[in-house]
C-alpha cells in the first residue's frame, strides 16, 4: 500500500518483487480480495516449492538459493550480492543467452541506458575468476560474442 500513484512508483515496485499495489485510499474489501488472490496462488504453489527452493545446478556447480550459497568443484565461492543473483539468473535459465542489458535489468533491477555494459563486464570477469579459483579444469560461463552470456555446456 503506498500514497504514491504515480505509474513510475507502482512499475518499480512489480518489478522489485511485489506482488500487487494498491494506492492510497483503498477500499477495504478490494484489499481484501486482493490478499485473498495471493493466498490463492501460494496454496497452489507444491509445498516443496513453497517451503523450500530447489538446489541449482550445473556441472559441478551448485547454488543453494534458501542458504544463497555456491559451490563449485566441491569448494564453498565467496560471492557478492550481484555475482550470486547473476548466477542464480545463469542457473534458472541454463540454455538461455543474456544479452548484457538482459542481465543488467534483470539482476539490478533498472533500465539499462547503456551505460551498465561495462558494470556486466566487471561482474561476469569476477565471476569467472572466482569459479576458476574453485576449479580451474572447468568453464562455466560462455561469452556469444556481440550477443551476450550463457551457461557453458
Amino acid at each position: 500500500m503506498s500514497a504514491k500513484s504515480e505509474q513510475h512508483s507502482k512499475i518499480s515496485a512489480l518489478k522489485t518483487g511485489a506482488d500487487d499495489y494498491i494506492t492510497k485510499p483503498f477500499d477495504l474489501e478490494e484489499v481484501a480480495a486482493r490478499i485473498d488472490s495471493v493466498l490463492r496462488r501460494y496454496r497452489r504453489l507444491p509445498q516443496t516449492l513453497a517451503n523450500s527452493p530447489a538446489l541449482l545446478q550445473h556441472k559441478d556447480l551448485a547454488l543453494d538459493p534458501e542458504a544463497k550459497t555456491a559451490r563449485a568443484g566441491g569448494v564453498q565461492l565467496s560471492l557478492t550480492a550481484r555475482e550470486y543473483d547473476i548466477l542464480a539468473l545463469l542457473l534458472s535459465n541454463p540454455k538461455k543467452l543474456f544479452a548484457k542489458a538482459n542481465l543488467f535489468e534483470s539482476v539490478w533491477g533498472e533500465d539499462y541506458l547503456g551505460g551498465g555494459e561495462n558494470v556486466v563486464n566487471v561482474h561476469i570477469s569476477n565471476l569467472r575468476n572466482k569459479l576458476a579459483r574453485a576449479n580451474p579444469e572447468e568453464e562455466y560461463i560462455e561469452t556469444i560474442w556481440g550477443m551476450g552470456y550463457r551457461l557453458k555446456s
